[in-house]
């Protein structure tokens, strides 16, 4: 851990958060690449539940001493919300944007064939608003609204806040609790989705709190995976060779929940930092895709909607990429196994510099805002009649410095 901002921050564990990312979104390249006939591709959805497991272990720790009191949680609500909702409205601005591009042309070119029609199933006004209020992933418009990725964002917004009441009743040592409520979570999601952990729709906030609290309960557990150099080293070898072979080789079924469990003691391994691959980890790449994860799970939609848009413009006056249907998607095929991955694997690449911009422009200015005005932001929406005559009387507003 390195001291930033005041707080401890675990470096190798942001660097997990960037492989996770890059993963995710190659997961969700539609291209028709070879990988997507392996058996164990769809089990690269594991990683949106690292990132939830590795949410509730950095929670607990950041916070777990701060969330005694309603009030303290509430600001909790309100820092998570910066966290959280400045970078998911701005790409879903984005989107609609690129689609009202799409509704311009098609308005001028009467006739184009297209996939989906501007602000059609999926793209309709309405779910917007639903995206706005972080609502879309409750019984709404299916799991591909908008910038679909950000269901993870939406559920783990009110799972977080879930986990701070939880912390104010019970503290944050509470390792009992934590390993109740993910065992009943666990059981609530094997009744509601008995086939497959990956959940989404409308449950998909019972898999993110299941994943929350083993985060919380590998927190507690943390101090046992404190080792030695060498020891650790060996460890964390093995803790990354388990965490790729339940990738790989783990089921759908209600066992998946173990490999949940599998990352949270991972998680607590590298989060002491004292391994050689904990040194690979800090290097300035890793940190870097660790600092621009966040924009990159989110911007990576928007990077493949302004491709497929322009790939089926081509391929109207080209004939290439096709366009196929592999199960119930859509993807693109550039005639060979081999130029679909280069192209999925660009695309990524792509998302990387673009997702280092977001991440200046539009994430850190506005957490930086909140953090300097959460104090008096609470006092103003738990008490707005006293804010204004504090205002009035000379008091600062709730301005950006």
């Amino acid at each position: 851990m390195n001291r930033r901002d005041g707080k401890d921050r675990f470096e190798v564990l942001d660097a997990g958060r960037g492989i996770c990312a890059l993963t995710v979104a190659f997961f969700h390249m539609p291209l028709a690449h070879p990988l997507l006939q392996q058996s164990w591709f769809p089990n690269l959805q594991f990683c949106v539940d690292i990132f939830f497991v590795l949410s509730g272990f950095v929670l607990l720790h950041a916070y777990g001493d701060r969330l005694a009191t309603g009030r303290q949680v509430f600001r909790f609500g309100l820092m998570r919300f910066g966290r959280l909702w400045p970078l998911h409205a701005a790409t879903l601005a984005l989107l609609i944007l690129l689609e009202l591009v799409r509704y311009a042309y098609l308005s001028r070119h009467a006739g184009t064939p297209v996939a989906t029609p501007p602000f059609g199933a999926g793209h309709r006004p309405i779910e917007i608003v639903t995206h706005i209020l972080f609502l879309h992933n409750f019984r709404t418009f299916g799991d591909y609204s908008w910038n679909f990725p950000s269901w993870s964002v939406a559920v783990e917004f009110w799972a977080s806040l879930g986990l701070a009441l939880t912390v104010m009743i019970a503290g944050p040592r509470a390792r009992l609790v934590f390993a109740t409520l993910a065992a009943t979570l666990a059981l609530a999601l094997w009744w509601v989705s008995p086939r497959t952990l990956f959940v989404i729709q409308n449950w998909g906030i019972v898999r993110c709190l299941f994943d929350l609290f083993v985060g919380c309960l590998a927190y507690t557990l943390r101090d046992a995976l404190r080792l030695p150099r060498a020891a650790a080293t060996v460890a964390e070898a093995a803790a990354a060779f388990a965490v790729v072979a339940v990738v790989a080789l783990m089921p759908q079924g209600i066992e998946a929940c173990a490999a949940s469990l599998a990352f949270g003691i991972a998680i607590a391994l590298f989060s002491h930092g004292r391994g050689a691959l904990s040194d690979l980890a800090r290097a300035r790449p890793a940190q870097s895709l660790g600092l621009w994860s966040f924009s990159i799970y989110l911007l990576h939609l928007p990077v493949i909607q302004a491709f497929t848009t322009a790939m089926h413009a081509v391929e109207l006056r080209t004939g290439l990429p096709h366009t196929v249907i592999l199960g119930h998607d859509r993807y693109l095929d550039f005639g060979s196994g081999a130029a679909n991955l280069a192209v999925a694997a660009l695309l990524v690449a792509v998302t990387v510099p673009l997702a280092a911009l977001t991440c200046r422009l539009v994430e850190r200015p506005s957490l930086a805002w909140f953090r300097r005005n959460d104090a008096r932001l609470a006092a103003a929406i738990a008490d707005p009649a006293a804010e204004r005559a504090r205002v009035a009387a000379g008091g600062a507003a709730l301005v950006p410095r």
